[in-house]
């Protein structure tokens, strides 16, 4: 459920029958943020490098929803008779808990570290999706109903009671609308946009695509909530997102199924690096690479081609230097989301396997018994 990359593979699929582009992702890595551990939580990096992952045992495991901390993770669970549940669980201590129970289908959960919060989306009956915003004590502190085909939630991570929502008819025509849910207000169609990546608290980026051609590349805007101000950024671009302080626009390249990656500063713009990578051919279209960031060390997470042909190399691309590392090789492209402590990240289309940045290898998140 987290904001979802906005590439054109994805609005390609929304345009046709592909209801995974629309489908909200866990891919809450994307805007990892760097800051304070609680006491008790910190380690000195040494410390949790030599410490083994302790699998999960649940045979109703889901799937990994991002990171609490540095030593904890998030993660939902469905049992077909008990219903679903969000749950946390420390990989060092092999320790967890259960912090909501909800009988309705758990479709999705996303993370707020910095507020203290998690955002589900469940499904009712037919055609009935709800949103519930809940504390890190699984205490209920907004929740609200849709009728739609599919449901996308962009989560303003500043203020955490202001959701960026977007139902899809069967179609794929959409309405979005602004809720705050802390004043119970709904603001309706504010901007021409299904996806949108916040970046303050009253205002958030989006690429204004096309309606007659939503495959080709669009420019990228802002949008201020409080005054309806909108200001054009950038050119054409096939993906735009916020990795904390840093924004990332991937533009059209003259070289052929390559991409120039744009980094720069939100607040002021101003050009961090840039650099090509091989885009992917998906729906038709050409997509970027799965990726994840690391805010502390800088480090651009993503892959690139094998040599083999069919699998890919895991690298870092590292964003003082433009150094490039490779991590893993001959792997599948999957979802990869970094730890706070950029030590380790969660792999896989679940988020069910762990890998450790130390020693460039991968043990399994979870053991379903």
């Amino acid at each position: 459920m987290a904001g979802l990359r906005v590439s054109l593979w994805l609005i390609a699929a929304v345009m046709t029958v592909a209801a995974a582009g629309c489908t909200p992702q866990h891919q809450e890595g994307t805007k990892s943020v760097h800051h304070e551990e609680p006491e008790g939580k910190k380690k000195s990096s040494a410390a949790v490098k030599d410490k083994k992952v302790i699998a999960l045992k649940d045979r109703h495991f889901d799937e990994a929803a991002g990171w609490l901390d540095n030593e904890t993770v998030i993660y939902t669970a469905t049992d077909p008779v008990a219903g679903s549940e969000v749950k946390s669980y420390d990989i060092f201590k092999g320790t967890g808990e259960t912090i909501y129970k909800t009988d309705d289908r758990l479709i999705a959960a996303e993370v707020n570290r910095e507020k203290g919060m998690i955002l589900i989306q469940t499904a009712g009956n037919g055609s009935e999706m709800k949103l519930t915003l809940l504390n890190l004590q699984g205490k209920q502190l907004y929740t609200k109903k849709f009728r739609t085909h599919e449901l996308q939630v962009d989560w303003n991570r500043f203020d955490p009671y202001l959701l960026y929502v977007t139902t899809f008819t069967k179609d794929w025509n959409y309405e979005s609308r602004l809720i705050d849910a802390k004043e119970q207000q709904t603001e309706k169609d504010i901007a021409q946009a299904a996806f949108v990546h916040w970046t303050s608290a009253d205002t958030f980026e989006y690429i204004k695509w096309n309606e007659r051609n939503r495959e080709k590349p669009a420019p990228v805007y802002s949008f201020k909530t409080a005054d309806g101000r909108e200001k054009k950024l950038a050119g054409d671009a096939v993906l735009l997102d916020v990795l904390g302080d840093m924004r990332l626009i991937v533009a059209p390249s003259s070289s052929h199924r390559q991409g120039t990656y744009i980094f720069s500063d939100v607040s002021s713009s101003e050009k961090k690096i840039s650099f090509k990578l091989p885009l992917f051919s998906e729906y038709g279209s050409l997509s970027p690479m799965e990726y994840s960031y690391d805010p502390r060390h800088e480090l651009f997470y993503t892959y690139q081609p094998n040599e083999s042909g069919s699998l890919y190399d895991l690298i870092s691309v590292s964003l003082k230097t433009g150094k490039r590392e490779v991590i893993r090789e001959k792997v599948e492209m999957l979802p990869i989301t970094v730890s706070p402590d950029g030590d380790y990240a969660l792999y896989g289309y679940t988020q069910d396997q762990i890998i450790s940045f130390n020693s460039k290898t991968a043990a399994p998140l979870v053991t379903k018994e």
